[in-house]
């Protein structure tokens, strides 16, 4: 019987050995499907409300570079120290040009049937120059493409739901329909995560919305017209969604209004 158990024992180690070794055959089988099926499966898309560490993988690298290199700049023309600090005070700058004799006079509580297209031009360079250094009217100028122009009334592709929109040809539509109503302390708005105490302050900010398209359109026209991580949502995907959160310190891109008295 001893003999029997002590020939035993090396069957049973080499039947142990075997099934790890099938064990981890199996494993790897399985690690590869998986593999191949992620490779199979689709992409990830953009979704509404992605955070920017998700999106910003959405974005290729070779657009992901231009556009690093393009904020670089930005910054480089701004000569901020302290973003939320310089942010902060150019927001108050842009008002406060924007109220002067030079700046278009501008009341923060306007009557938009009395808006001309000089006040929201004026406004419109204003924000480019604060937050853009000019870099955007010198690269209009040297690509030859028409001057930015920026129009109250009513938008043709859509009189109602924008706040405004901006066309191929540089020009801004302000929708004068979405203007009507005040904007005060008691009743501010939420533009893309900045809180608006003036309708003034809420068309500055939406310019700067206008202006990060207006980016990509006139630096990166490829982008504009074929860009996966530009076009989705309206064009309002990853790219956009970058620009506009680097360069206003936007969040989404979309207005609330928090009580909506009249």
């Amino acid at each position: 019987m001893a003999r029997v158990a002590a020939n035993r024992v090396p069957i049973i180690v080499m039947g142990t050995i075997a099934a790890a070794s099938a064990l981890v055959a199996w494993l790897q089988e399985l690690r590869r499907s998986r593999d191949d099926n992620d490779e199979a499966s689709e992409p990830p898309c953009y979704v509404r409300g992605m955070r920017e560490r998700d999106y910003i993988r959405l974005i290729p690298s070779d657009e992901l570079q231009l556009v690093k290199a393009l904020l670089s700049r930005v910054y480089k023309a701004r000569g901020w120290r302290n973003e939320e600090e310089s942010r902060a005070h150019a927001w108050s700058r842009v008002l406060a040009t924007a109220q002067s004799s030079d700046g278009g006079a501008w009341q923060l509580d306007f009557d938009m049937d009395k808006v001309n297209p000089v006040q929201l031009t004026l406004l419109c360079a204003a924000v480019e120059k604060c937050f853009l250094g000019g870099l955007l009217t010198h690269q209009i100028r040297s690509v030859r493409r028409p001057p930015l122009k920026v129009l109250p009334g009513e938008d043709p592709r859509d009189p109602y739901s924008w706040l405004s929109g901006l066309h191929d040809d540089n020009t801004i539509f302000v929708n004068a329909n979405r203007w009507r109503e005040s904007i005060s302390a008691e009743n501010p708005m939420n533009f893309e995560g900045a809180l608006c105490t003036s309708k003034l302050e809420a068309l500055a900010h939406t310019l700067g919305h206008e202006l990060v398209h207006a980016v990509v359109l006139n630096f990166f026209p490829a982008m504009d017209a074929a860009s996966a991580a530009y076009l989705p949502d309206d064009k309002h995907g990853p790219i956009f969604m970058l620009l506009n959160k680097r360069l206003f310190g936007h969040v989404g891109h979309a207005s609330q209004r928090l009580f909506n008295v009249r």
